[in-house]
């Protein structure tokens, strides 16, 4: 019969330590991959709420124009925004019927028959990117301390969250949602200024200065 060897002491711990020092170095360059991926990977559509730090600066703009949240001439209101104060037949057709429930709709609707980039209507940061199983993609830019624009139905997202845009960036493109399929280019465009949704028409024509 063979005599059986057995390893020494020391053999044994220095195995062990070997063996633990592979696994934390394997975990750290893993920790590392998926950061930069997370930061750096342009193919990424979309971030969750949270990833990044909460803290979201407010960039001051210093335009005296705000633009629409396109450029193309294709472009066309599908539905607008509900106005308390309006008639009964314009009320009716800012209605949003969904699942047997009407809601007044809290922006203007707009619809393409073709594709059409989405820009941000001021300089502002981006403050969150979700991704809605009714919406589709939706971003929310803030602007100043009161002010923020919401960005509904994209397809495609060019931004992350907390990355600062400009006026007239391209922050993603039309796309769809499951309340109105009579498109494939969708775009709801809401605008919130201290804490109320207004229409957009008359933020158009407004100052910067007076959303501040």
């Amino acid at each position: 019969m063979k005599p059986k060897y057995k390893l020494k002491g020391w053999v044994v711990v220095s195995v062990y330590l070997l063996s633990l020092m592979a696994i934390l170095s394997s975990l750290y360059l893993l920790g590392k991959t998926l950061k930069n991926s997370i930061y750096n990977d342009e193919t990424l559509s979309y971030v969750y709420k949270g990833i990044f730090d909460d803290a979201i600066p407010v960039v001051k703009y210093d335009t005296d124009k705000i633009i629409k949240p396109f450029a193309d001439d294709n472009v066309k209101v599908l539905k607008k925004y509900y106005d308390k104060d309006a008639d009964n037949s314009t009320q009716e057709e800012s209605l949003i019927f969904y699942q047997n429930t009407y809601m007044p709709n809290t922006g203007i609707l707009y619809s393409s028959d073709k594709s059409f980039d989405v820009l941000a209507v001021l300089d502002g940061t981006v403050m969150d990117i979700t991704a809605d199983e009714i919406m589709g993609n939706i971003v929310t830019i803030k602007h100043s301390n009161n002010l923020k624009t919401i960005y509904q139905c994209l397809n495609e997202v060019k931004f992350f969250v907390g990355d600062i845009v400009k006026q007239g960036d391209v922050i993603g493109n039309s796309g769809v949602n499951k309340i109105e399929s009579s498109s494939d280019n969708m775009l709801l465009f809401e605008v919130n200024n201290n804490g109320e949704y207004i229409n957009p028409e008359t933020f158009y024509s407004m100052l910067p200065s007076e959303l501040s």
